[in-house]
């Protein structure tokens, strides 16, 4: 099965579902440094995510 992710994207944080076909699946929460950013990355490539979903907005940071 094809693993997704959805990113919820705030100014400090973000929140990383990864879906894999599963009713509840894997939620992590980064920094939004550039290393935990990296490290979002990483973990992604490690779940064999093929797919990622992110909610648009307007402004993010002023």
């Amino acid at each position: 099965m094809k693993k997704t992710c959805g990113l919820d994207v705030h100014k400090d944080t973000i929140f990383c579902a990864v879906y894999n076909g599963e009713k509840y699946g894997k939620v992590t929460e980064f920094l939004t440094t550039t290393s935990s950013i990296y490290e979002l990355g990483e973990a992604l490539q490690a779940e064999g995510v093929m797919d990622i979903a992110m909610e648009s907005t307007g402004i993010i940071f002023n």
